[in-house]
């Protein structure tokens, strides 16, 4: 049924989705079933706890061309919780136990669809890397070393146009299917089912402490009650693969309106927090008097303070001031996000 499938559709996916090779259309990126934000550095490489294991056993499998099962499979499955509440990650982890000394097994095509079903109509993608990118790893071979995957499942499908996969069904009971059959057809004409539970933040927690400080973040903040203030947050990319971080805070002093800027290079990746110094700029003109009006000369630096980022979810962060050299105080702020970033946003799901 499964390969009689794939050749129904075969015509459609060579027109350029090739999702059998792991690529993922610009919709799959902006709609996976979890926040792309939830995980940025790196997998885990086992569940948090045997209380956090979904499934942990060995199956056979073919290896490449093979006529039958002639190689053993370790495969663990279980959920990362997010920071961002109510939602997770599903991570597969692969393993080669027993392979021909001449052949390999390849990562397998997967499937998913909600609730318990023998098939599963939604493609699926296992993602090597823990920021979305345009491939899969349906063209690696499993290795006896052993790798974790993101799960991650196309919301609508070819098979039933009428059928979608959102994140409610991602985070509740569904099956999903481990299909070999594109690498040994007579051997694996039928996929390995899994059927997963839900997931459960009492039994499912996040395997990183805090949530950090990474591009996705990124965006316009605002402060419930404070009208017309704002804070922005860039984080950036260097060519030393270290981030930048640049934030400026949009405020008022004395009744007349004021911004403050502060920034950072030369950061690890993956920073749960960071605290930056704050400075005013004054001397210039405006812009519109053209080139010539001002230089650098002109500009007068002030260090007015510091400020304290604690991202706390995809969309929330906790910042701490100290103004006190401007006579603004110290204090704690929480920021909520104000605009997201199109096509990178750190949570598209969570309103």
């Amino acid at each position: 049924m499964r390969l009689q499938l794939i050749a129904a559709i075969t015509l459609v996916l060579a027109s350029g989705l090739a999702r059998a090779q792991g690529e993922i259309n610009v919709l799959t990126d902006l709609n996976s079933p979890f926040p792309p934000g939830c995980i940025a550095l790196s997998l885990p490489d086992a569940p948090a706890s045997a209380n956090n294991t979904l499934f942990d056993e060995e199956i056979s499998a073919p290896s490449v061309g093979s006529q039958v099962r002639d190689s053993v499979v370790r495969v663990t499955i279980w959920r990362v919780g997010c920071h961002d509440p109510g939602f997770s990650i599903v991570m597969v982890r692969l393993q080669a136990v027993e392979f021909p000394a001449s052949s390999f097994v390849m990562v397998p095509r997967v499937f998913a669809d909600a609730g318990i079903t023998d098939f599963p109509l939604h493609e699926g993608q296992l993602l090597p890397h823990p920021a979305i990118s345009d491939a899969g790893a349906s063209s690696e071979v499993i290795t006896p070393e052993g790798r974790t995957y993101m799960l991650a499942v196309n919301p609508t499908t070819f098979n039933d146009p009428e059928s979608f996969f959102l994140p409610e069904d991602y985070n509740g009971e569904f099956t999903m299917e481990l299909f070999w059959g594109d690498f040994s057809p007579v051997a694996a004409p039928f996929g390995e089912l899994f059927p997963l539970n839900a997931y459960d933040p009492d039994f499912d927690p996040p395997q990183f402490g805090a949530q950090i400080l990474h591009g996705r973040m990124s965006g316009q903040y605002v402060f419930d009650g404070i009208p017309s203030t704002g804070f922005q947050l860039m984080v950036g990319e260097q060519s030393d693969d270290s981030n930048f971080i640049f934030a400026i805070f949009f405020t008022y002093l004395n009744g007349e309106p004021i911004w403050v800027v502060g920034t950072t290079g030369g950061e690890a990746p993956g920073i749960p927090a960071i605290e930056l110094g704050m400075l005013r700029l004054t001397g210039g003109e405006f812009f519109g008097l053209g080139p010539g009006s001002f230089d650098n000369s002109d500009l007068v630096i002030e260090e007015v303070g510091s400020i304290f980022i604690d991202p706390l979810d995809c969309n929330t962060l906790l910042l701490g001031y100290d103004f006190s050299p401007i006579g603004g105080g110290t204090g704690v702020l929480e920021a909520e996000r104000f605009i997201r970033i199109a096509g990178y946003d750190c949570n598209p799901w969570q309103e």
